[in-house]
C-alpha cells in the first residue's frame, strides 16, 4: 500500500479537482472530473460523487481506477492508482459525507468513492525537462492566464 506523502496531501488539499479514469464495459476509458477529491488518511482518498453515474457503474463492475490531481499553475501533481469502494447509503456513507462536509464540500453528494491507494507517482510537465524552475513555470502560466483574461475582457 502506498503512503500518501505530505506533499501529496498538500497538492490534493489545495486543488480538490481530480480527473478519474475508469474502464467501461466495452473496454474504453471513461475520464470524469471529480471536484470533491480529498485525502482521507495516509492510504486513502475520498471522492464525493455528484453527477457521475458512469463512473459509479464502472467502479461497481471493475473497482480499479486512477485519479490525477494537478496544480495547473505549477504544472505538477500526482497520479493515484488503486481499488475503489462505492458507498451510496447506510452509516458508512453518512460518515463519509460528514468527512466531506467537514472538508468544505457543499454540493449534493449522491455517493462516495474511497480509493485505497496502491500506487502514487508524480506528474510533472515536460517544461521541467527543458530546465525551467517551478518559479519560471508558474510565471509562464500566470502570463498565459493574464493574456486569456485580457482577451476575454476585450470580447465583452
Amino acid at each position: 500500500m502506498a503512503k500518501i506523502t505530505e506533499e501529496m496531501k498538500r497538492v490534493v488539499g489545495e486543488q480538490r479537482l481530480g480527473f478519474m479514469a475508469t474502464v467501461c464495459a466495452d473496454g474504453t476509458p471513461n475520464l470524469s472530473p471529480k471536484g470533491l477529491t480529498f485525502v482521507l488518511d495516509d492510504d486513502h482518498l475520498v471522492i464525493g460523487e455528484v453527477r457521475s453515474p458512469g463512473t459509479i457503474y464502472n467502479l461497481t463492475k471493475r473497482p480499479t481506477a486512477e485519479i490525477n490531481v494537478v496544480d495547473p499553475i505549477a504544472r505538477k501533481g500526482f497520479r493515484f492508482k488503486g481499488d475503489c469502494r462505492v458507498y451510496a447509503e447506510g452509516a458508512e456513507f453518512e460518515e463519509l459525507v460528514a468527512v466531506l462536509r467537514a472538508k468544505g464540500a457543499k454540493s449534493r453528494i449522491r455517493s462516495v468513492i474511497v480509493m485505497t491507494v496502491a500506487r502514487a507517482t508524480p506528474l510533472v510537465s515536460p517544461a521541467y525537462d527543458l530546465g525551467m524552475t517551478e518559479h519560471e513555470v508558474r510565471q509562464q502560466q500566470m502570463e498565459r492566464l493574464r493574456e486569456l483574461n485580457k482577451d476575454l475582457s476585450n470580447d465583452a
